[in-house]
């Protein structure tokens, strides 16, 4: 176990990579890979003895964002030529269902019959 170093797993930048123990009190970070060249990665030239994050973590903040989806809350756009030809008085007093529209309303005894 001397020669090998102790090994311990990190995720760094999105590849799996192991922390091995060289010979001397440096670390060097390794690729865990079969396609990876034969050569160490210099990435980090002293680290502490006990790595880092390897225990329970709060997760980072990153991991969780929220998935951007179509925009909501925007549908109403007002237009009062339209409300008025829609829900106006002319429109009400027009048909006779608008006609039953107003008549409920004076029996629930609301003050805005119409807009």
């Amino acid at each position: 176990m001397a020669a090998l170093g102790c090994f311990w797993p990190r995720a760094v930048g999105g590849r799996f990579l192991l922390l091995q123990q060289a010979a001397g009190c440096s670390f060097q970070l390794r690729p865990a890979s079969v396609l990876s060249s034969p050569l160490e990665l210099p990435l980090r030239s002293c680290l502490p003895l006990k790595p880092t994050g390897l225990g329970p973590s709060p997760v980072s903040s990153w991991n969780h964002q929220q998935i951007r989806t179509k925009a909501r809350g925007n549908e109403y756009q007002p237009n009062n030529r339209k409300r008025k030809r829609t829900h106006g008085w002319i429109k009400r007093i027009s048909t006779p269902g608008g006609i039953e529209v107003i008549l409920r309303r004076m029996l629930k005894g609301r003050k805005s019959l119409t807009h």
